[in-house]
């Protein structure tokens, strides 16, 4: 045993190196790091930043002073100890916001929507798909097992011929359910959900809607297709969406009714086995919420403007919706459209108006503080208007 003396003259020898370097702190520039460096030369049209939120003040403070409070993460699933009061806030926010009654929050957004699904369909039922559903969905049913079959894109005759094909084929009748986006990831084009759901009540089939692109852009207040046509959300079994597209944050939803949403914490392997979302990211998507306000409209405004740019002005072929706050176009004449697109793609870069290049087009990302900046928007405007006419 040490003596009490021996004790204190050892504890005050002791000097450890703290745990941070405060004497070389780094600055806000020095820490993140950007793809493309906006400046008066150069717009950012590839970033996923809708609504304005990702480098918002006041979600930036919020964030901080939750990390204050909780630390970055629990490190935990949200079944065990990942669970914090403020995960609860946001899935009650979240169904008030949808007008539904309950809410579940993923840690992913990519995951809430494959593993929603899976929670779900089972091998022996049948899933109606799109033939451009995204890759998430897919995933889901792959890890479903389930039997899915395709009808063509946003077409719901179509949809009602594969749904009386199947049941007219069928040995055994089996459950189904109807899975669709309201706006396509692939091709930003509009599902037109009324139709789809007629011919989804007069077959008893589940509906599943995936919001990722439509959520914070569709509707006035931004709650996506249901708000934008008017439709009772009731007649939907199940919204899905990502956080990581209109909110500015990380993660994913489902928005039901309480038996649906409560069978995911348990059957929902995303959700059981995934780390919880971090406290701050989730106080950000709270503040996005609250905060969302007239952003809808505006988005809607600078998204038609855009579009009838690009189809009048430059005569492209725009493939998504006049009111998608993404555009996916192509060039009018198909002889030779990949070369095309690669010359505007390379064209637009070099002058400094930065965007993507898919398989299935060039992708141009909006954001609304263009309507506020309108020498950055006639400057893409420009670029873009040289580049239709090389």
């Amino acid at each position: 045993m040490l003596d009490e003396k021996l004790l204190q003259e050892r504890l005050e020898q002791y000097q450890p190196e703290p745990l941070v370097d405060t004497t070389n702190v780094k600055t806000k520039e020095t820490i993140e790091s950007y793809i493309i460096n906006e400046d008066e030369n150069n717009i950012d049209l590839a970033k996923t930043n809708f609504l304005n939120f990702l480098d918002h003040e006041e979600i930036k403070q919020s964030a901080e002073n939750i990390i204050r409070k909780y630390g970055v993460g629990t490190c935990g699933p949200r079944a065990f100890y990942g669970t914090t009061d403020v995960h609860l806030e946001l899935e009650q926010k979240i169904a008030d916001f949808m007008n539904m009654e309950d809410s579940i929050v993923y840690s992913y957004g990519f995951v809430a929507v494959s593993s929603s699904i899976a929670a779900y369909c089972k091998k022996s039922d049948t899933v109606f798909i799109d033939k451009e559903a995204n890759f998430a969905i897919r995933q889901g049913l792959t890890a479903s097992r389930s039997k899915f079959v395709e009808f063509d894109h946003n077409d719901p005759i179509n949809f009602k011929k594969q749904v009386e094909n199947v049941i007219k084929n069928e040995r055994k009748p089996s459950r189904k359910f109807l899975i669709v986006e309201g706006i396509s990831w692939k091709t930003g084009k509009l599902l037109p959900l009324e139709e789809f759901l007629k011919v989804a009540e007069e077959f008893k089939i589940r509906i599943f809607l995936e919001e990722s692109y439509s959520i914070g852009i569709y509707g006035d207040h931004g709650r996506g297709l249901t708000e934008h046509f008017n439709i009772d959300p009731e007649r939907i079994d199940m919204i899905i969406a990502s956080l990581e597209a209109a909110l500015g944050s990380i993660g994913g939803f489902c928005a039901g009714t309480h038996s649906i949403i409560e069978h995911q914490r348990l059957s929902g392997s995303g959700y059981i086995f995934s780390a919880s979302l971090p406290t701050f990211l989730v106080q950000a998507c709270i503040e996005a919420i609250r905060l969302m306000e007239d952003r809808p409209k505006k988005m809607k405004t600078l998204a038609k403007e855009f579009h009838l740019f690009l189809e009048e002005t430059c005569e492209y072929k725009v493939h998504s919706d006049p009111e998608s706050a993404f555009k996916v176009f192509t060039t009018k004449d198909e002889t030779n459209r990949k070369e095309k697109e690669e010359e505007i793609h390379l064209y637009c870069k070099k002058n400094g108006v930065h965007f993507l290049k898919t398989d299935g087009g060039l992708v141009i990302n909006l954001y609304i503080d263009l309507l506020d900046k309108k020498s950055r928007l006639e400057m893409a405007y420009k670029v873009l208007k040289e580049a239709a006419d090389l």
